[in-house]
Formats: C-alpha cells, sequence, structure tokens
C-alpha cells in the first residue's frame, strides 16, 4: 500500500486490480482507492465534499447547548448488544464520537436526533457516503475472497469434463487423452505426468469462486439495504449492523518530546472491512507487515494528488483528500480469505497543532444470515480451521465471539 495506490473503478475485475488488492491488503495493511478514476469522474469525491461539511459541522455544534445529541446506547431493530447510536465524549474531550446506523427501509440516519447538528442536507449526504463506501468496501471483499478461494482449489475438481461413455479407452469431453492434450483441455508436465487440473477446470474454479464470493457480499455483507430477491435465511432487524462513524482526535495534553501522542490505541476491528475516508490531517497509522512499522496512508494520497493536480486546480471542485478511501481488511475477512490477509493493525495518532476528524464505515454481517462456507467458499475440504470452525455459525455469533477475544497487540 505504501508503493501502491488503486483507481478501483476502472479496474474492478482486471488482474491489476487483483494484484493490488491481495499485496496491499495482505502485506500492508491496507489499500489506497481513488474515487475519481484517475481524476476521470469528480461525481463521487464532491459527495464525500459534503459528507466532511456535514462532519464538520456536527462536531462544531455538539458544543452547543441547544444541540441534544443522544449519549450512547444499543441501538433498537439491530438484535445486537454490540450495535450502538449516539454521542460519547471520553478523555476530557480528546475523543468524541457519534456512532449513526441507517434504517434499511428509508435509509434514514439514526439517531435522527442528530440531523440538526449536520445542517441543511448533513444527514442526506452522510447516507450517500456511506453507500459509497459500502459499495467500495463490498468490490473489495469479493475480489480478496475469490481470489483466496481460487487460490487454495476450494471449487476445483479436478477432471470435471472427464467423460466415460463410448469405448472402453478412457476420455475427456469426448477426446482421447492425447487429442485432450493437444487441445489443451488435459494438460502434462515435462516428465508426460498428468498435473491434475484442466484449463477448462481451471478457468471453471475461477468463475464459480467469482460468483460465490459475490453472492457472499451481496447476502451477507451488510450495507444498510434490505436483502430482496434471496432465499436465504436471514433476520436482518430494521437497522443496519454496520455503523458509519463519525470522529473527532484532540491533543490536548502538550509534551516537551513531540507534539503528537497515540490517541486511540492499536486494533483491529470486527468487520469484513473498515473505510476510512482520507482526512486532511492525516493521523490513521497502519501497521505495515511488510516493512515492519508504522505509516500513513493519508500521506500517500496526498502525494498522489499532488501529481494528478499539481496546480491544484479541483479545490473549487472538492477538497483534495475527498477523492480518497483508505480499506483496512478486518477480522471477518481474514476468515473469509482463509488467513491469507490477517486484519489489519492500526491506531490514531493526533497533534496539538489541529484535531483530527475521520468517518469511518465498518462493514459487518447481516444479523441472521449463516457463515455457509460451501456456499461462499467452495469445498469445505479445502477450508482452514478458522474457517471450518465458523462453518454453520450465525454471523451474529461470530462477531460476539471475535468481540470478546483480546484485540492484537
Amino acid at each position: 500500500c505504501h508503493d501502491k495506490l488503486i483507481e478501483l473503478p476502472n479496474h474492478a475485475n482486471g488482474n491489476i486490480a487483483l494484484l493490488h488488492v491481495m499485496d496491499s491488503l495482505a502485506n500492508h495493511g491496507c489499500l489506497v482507492v481513488d474515487l475519481t478514476d484517475g481524476d476521470k469522474s469528480h461525481d463521487s469525491a464532491k459527495k464525500m465534499s459534503n459528507m466532511w461539511r456535514a462532519t464538520e459541522s456536527l462536531f462544531k455544534n455538539a458544543k452547543d447547548e441547544g444541540v441534544n445529541l443522544p449519549s450512547m446506547h444499543v441501538a433498537d431493530g439491530v438484535g445486537s448488544s454490540h450495535a450502538v447510536v449516539g454521542f460519547q465524549s471520553v478523555n476530557d474531550g480528546d475523543q468524541q464520537f457519534l456512532e449513526t446506523r441507517l434504517r434499511r427501509l428509508d435509509g434514514i440516519l439514526l439517531p435522527e436526533e442528530s440531523h440538526a447538528a449536520m445542517g441543511e442536507g448533513g444527514a442526506e449526504s452522510m447516507t450517500e457516503a456511506f453507500r459509497i463506501m459500502a459499495e467500495v468496501g463490498k468490490d473489495v471483499v469479493r475480489i480478496a475472497t475469490a481470489a483466496s478461494s481460487f487460490e487454495a482449489g476450494a471449487f476445483q475438481t479436478v477432471g470435471s469434463v472427464v467423460s466415460d461413455e463410448g469405448d472402453d479407452s478412457p476420455s475427456i469431453a469426448g477426446l482421447t487423452f492425447e487429442e485432450a492434450s493437444a487441445s489443451g483441455i488435459w494438460e502434462e508436465d515435462e516428465d508426460g505426468f498428468e498435473r491434475g487440473a484442466s484449463k477448462r477446470d481451471i478457468s471453471r474454479s475461477k468463475i464459480l469462486a467469482s460468483e460465490a464470493a459475490d453472492l457472499l457480499t451481496k447476502e451477507i455483507m451488510d450495507d444498510g439495504r434490505p436483502l430482496l430477491d434471496s432465499d436465504v435465511e436471514h433476520n436482518e432487524g430494521s437497522v443496519s449492523m454496520s455503523p458509519h462513524r463519525m470522529c473527532k482526535y484532540s491533543n490536548c495534553k502538550k509534551s516537551k518530546k513531540s507534539n503528537t501522542r497515540e490517541i486511540f490505541g492499536a486494533h483491529t476491528d470486527t468487520s469484513f472491512v473498515t473505510i476510512v475516508p482520507a482526512a486532511s490531517v492525516s493521523g490513521l497509522e497502519v501497521f505495515d507487515e511488510d516493512s515492519l512499522q508504522w505509516y500513513r496512508p493519508e500521506l500517500r494520497a496526498r502525494k498522489h494528488s499532488k501529481q494528478l493536480d499539481p496546480a491544484r486546480e479541483k479545490d473549487e471542485l472538492f477538497p483534495w483528500h475527498c477523492r480518497y478511501l483508505i480499506v483496512m481488511p478486518g477480522e471477518l475477512l481474514q476468515i473469509t480469505s482463509r488467513n491469507n490477509i490477517p486484519a489489519s493493525v492500526h491506531r490514531v495518532v493526533a497533534s496539538t497543532d489541529r484535531p483530527r476528524m475521520s468517518a469511518p464505515v465498518l462493514l459487518r454481517a447481516r444479523p441472521g444470515t449463516t457463515m455457509n462456507v460451501e456456499r461462499y467458499m467452495g469445498s469445505l475440504e479445502k477450508a482452514d480451521g478458522l474457517l471450518k470452525s465458523c462453518h454453520g455459525m450465525k454471523m451474529e455469533d461470530i462477531h460476539d465471539a471475535l468481540q470478546a477475544s483480546p484485540t492484537q497487540p
């Protein structure tokens, strides 16, 4: 991720995207996505700009006596004690949070008492931004899960085109082995031994892995919309399990050694992915497994922005950071990727100079759905131990079990 940035809309189904996604998530802890597709489209960036205005308005108005933001409480209609909405201020105001969720049927942002503090059209802007981030997150999970399933051979049936019809001599799709080898349906290695899976087997397994991963993103991932046209068992409730969290981090404790300090400690998220809009004030730090050091993806995004728009001509349309999203893998993606992609360890640091604002979306699982490995990730025999242990479990039970476990260092 420290040397790669992807324009996901342009390459969502290509090998370039696959290499970017897998390397960035597995080795560097995050993926930086350019919403403008290399400066070709600005609609999403403009909508993210509106979201940032609503976020700034919220925290500006939160301290006004006339604004009555409800305190953090368990959200009705979700069905989990971990699903909350409301406002919270901790550490003498150094950390302030507003947890919001979407009501499924009408897309209304909850709690509704927060709408006035966001300014005119602010709540609608938050909903639009959530939709954008959710779609990007689903794309990333689909690509990563499909690639991991394919790599594990979970949808590969060796000799699936083999036929025993006709005479006594074995054949493949009606051809002799010699004919099949010449046509590329059946392959042999340099020593003349069959490799097992034919090109057709491999091609078919790629398609099946992609289709199953797409099904997972539609049925299991909670994008805030009702699940329609599906025969899977679900009891999703009236409110989304995936929160959109507005955060303000300040550092009021001055130090002679440094003007920055860790304000939110290292942790992983119980999500498929956490999507963080790049902020104007950097402060998100991701632990890079490849270089074994902390790194700030927002600085990479800033560098890319300067390359795209050195004269900052687009500033009239939207601030530079509104074009970028930072996608971090969560604990649920670690499961569906068969441990190929570890949950990202990240933290937040804040400076005494300026507070940092953030507005991440944590894409979680739809309540009432079941982790059906064979439906979404292929053969149970090819699953690792963690994936096997989750097979048949309700997604909320998996979520609760992960919440009860200690966070990674």
